[in-house]
């Protein structure tokens, strides 16, 4: 599993009159989250551009526990929990100063050639650069593989 945590100060442009984060400026926070997470482990949204590769979220989901305040630290938790394949899913979390959960986030981007927009294969960098937090789930998911061709080739021969 990937996880990075980074801390960012609640500013006052992100509140409302009672100091009270915007509802709105937590998918922000999720995406500071989740860029300074991959440019830490070098895959930043920069080196998808030099490869002609976006990144676009296809679906998004959030949810509010407790507010954030004016001034209050957040500590905001980027999770990548399966191996990614067609797809990339990024769990998030944001948590106050006290450790109180505030938000959680799921977040679902698919990767795309920049000039035609069509869809196409995660760049081998992200795979990369992430094979060595998913060394258990690889091997069994090779394991699996090799059971179900053995299991083929058997059922073949009956």
């Amino acid at each position: 599993m990937f996880e990075e945590t980074i801390q960012l100060r609640v500013r006052y442009h992100d509140c409302d009159p009672l100091g009270i984060v915007y509802h709105g400026h937590y998918a922000k926070f999720f995406e500071i989250g989740r860029t300074e997470a991959m440019r830490k482990h070098d895959f930043a949204y920069k080196t998808f551009e030099e490869l002609g590769i976006a990144m676009p979220v296809v679906e998004m989901n959030i949810k509010y526990f407790r507010p954030a305040r004016y001034d209050e630290l957040m500590d905001i938790k980027t999770i990548i929990k399966e191996f990614p394949d067609k797809k990339m899913v990024f769990y998030g979390e944001i948590y106050n100063q006290h450790g109180q959960l505030l938000t959680s986030s799921e977040f679902t981007f698919v990767f795309v050639k920049q000039a035609s927009l069509r869809r196409c294969h995660i760049p081998e960098v992200v795979l990369e650069h992430l094979k060595p937090f998913f060394v258990e789930e690889i091997k069994q998911a090779k394991e699996a593989k090799k059971a179900k061709e053995k299991n083929t080739k058997i059922a073949h021969k009956l």
